[in-house]
């Protein structure tokens, strides 16, 4: 059965959208930002000690600069009782999904034999890196991004990407509790795999990418092969007043060309800002706020932005959504499908059906529920189709990657440290899915599971303190 607004609704609700975002020039042309920074003032000053410093040879001095390593894992002759394996987990989530030209399937996401996240250096906590050769169905985890040897570091927000030529990326943010004396107590570092249809690929050298949270969400390529990387300051997150939502642009080869900044916005949360192309050449992107997306808009490639304030379309109330232009020119959204409102100070949260009446919601009663694929067929105006993809439980933080038959993949996590849950899930689905409400496609599928600990002996249990 379809899930489309009916066809006045839909009208109605795309003139006021479009008036408001057409508006948004003149309403909020105080909030330009007409400025760019010298990438090393935000980053740190990426540039590596010589080969024979004593920060880069084992047995380290360790500091900021001392390269990080990923480390194979349930490899054919490996002892079985290694502490990355899976039945020793209690917690995971944040999922990135990739697939290689060969169409291998790589997934990531963190996770943690010892506790829930713990910011701002996430000891006990490591990056696994998993691969799927049958689109999907089974999985095996192949590699750890973990920093605990050096001073007892940890992981936290890993990604997978693939560039312009379609090498697949992997970022891994370590952090390390130097007791502030390095400005790069928190790093980001990326690997590129040197053959991606192989489970246990070679890695290139990492490279020093900055001192920033820059791995969160998938970079913006550009026709030139530029690409624009979004990064936040986790550490300035509930501090009002400090600048910290920016965009790294990088020449074809990395080398930074310029770091644009928001406007301070004090509603912003962790902004997890994802920005597309549109046709006319502007960029557009969300961001996370405390009561739904926000949006923003730049007419001369990322270098100024202009706040547009709350998105009409409520969804994604404080939690991570993204956004992706595909083959057909469609824009896709992958969002948590649920509204709000306020009443004494109390917070309800319910969902919009098809005919424009509120629903209660069913099981978990919060913001991260019901994961859902959206379609815009005006460049991200409106947002008129949609898929549901997963209503059990907490789901949050999707990520998107597009096969090269035009097979949409999307990865989400669920329950993070709930008992019984904590899963990686994978949902493959087409654009006619999304147009029809429901899966007509033979060979889309919803909610495989990538990973979950209690399904091979692991997980969190009764009594646990997490």
């Amino acid at each position: 059965m379809s899930n489309q607004i009916p066809f006045a609704r839909q009208m109605l609700a795309s003139v006021v959208i479009s008036s408001l975002l057409a508006c948004s020039s003149s309403s909020f042309a105080p909030a330009l930002y007409a400025q760019t920074v010298a990438p090393e003032s935000v980053l740190g000053d990426t540039a590596m000690p010589s080969s024979d410093d004593v920060s880069q040879t084992f047995p380290y001095g360790i500091t900021g600069k001392t390269p990080p390593s990923l480390i194979k894992i349930n490899y054919d002759g490996q002892p079985p009782y290694h502490k990355h394996r899976i039945n020793l987990r209690i917690f995971q989530g944040c999922p990135q999904v990739e697939i290689s030209e060969g169409g291998r399937l790589w997934a990531t996401w963190f996770g943690s034999n010892v506790q829930s996240e713990r910011a701002p250096f996430h000891q006990g906590q490591f990056s696994v890196i998993s691969t799927s050769a049958d689109d999907g169905k089974t999985w095996q985890e192949v590699f750890v991004f973990d920093p605990s040897d050096l001073l007892g570091g940890g992981a936290s927000d890993p990604m997978l990407w693939k560039d312009a030529k379609g090498n697949i990326r992997f970022i891994g943010l370590r952090n390390i509790d130097f007791k502030g004396k390095d400005e790069f107590a928190s790093s980001a570092w990326e690997f590129t795999m040197l053959d991606p249809e192989n489970e246990y690929t070679a890695w290139s050298s990492p490279r020093l990418l900055g001192n920033k949270n820059i791995s969160v969400m998938k970079p913006l390529i550009f026709p030139d092969g530029t690409i624009m990387r979004s990064m936040d300051d986790f550490k300035l997150v509930g501090k009002p007043n400090e600048v910290r939502i920016r965009f790294l642009k990088e020449d074809s080869i990395g080398k930074p060309i310029f770091v644009s900044e928001f406007p301070v916005d004090n509603d912003a949360v962790f902004a997890e800002q994802m920005p597309i192309i549109r046709k006319d050449g502007s960029l557009f992107t969300f961001y996370r706020a405390k009561k739904g997306q926000k949006f923003a808009e730049s007419f001369d490639g990322g270098k100024n932005w202009k706040l547009g304030g709350y998105y009409p379309m409520q969804f994604s109330i404080n939690t991570k959504c993204i956004l992706k232009t595909l083959p057909s020119g469609r824009v896709l959204l992958v969002a948590n499908d649920v509204q709000m409102n306020v009443d004494n100070g109390k917070s309800k949260f319910y969902y919009t059906d098809g005919n424009g009446n509120e629903r209660e919601l069913e099981g978990y009663k919060g913001p991260r529920a019901r994961m859902t694929a959206y379609l815009s067929d005006d460049d991200g105006k409106t947002f008129s189709h949609k898929l549901l993809l997963c209503d059990d439980g907490q789901i949050s933080y999707p990520s998107a990657t597009i096969n090269k038959d035009g097979a949409i993949y999307i990865a989400y996590d669920q329950g993070r440290g709930v008992i019984g849950q904590h899963t990686i899930f994978l949902s493959k689905i087409s654009e006619e899915d999304i147009l029809a409400g429901e899966l007509v496609d033979g060979e889309s599928f919803l909610n495989n599971v990538v990973s979950r600990p209690s399904d091979q002996g692991g997980g969190r249990r009764e009594g646990d303190k997490i």
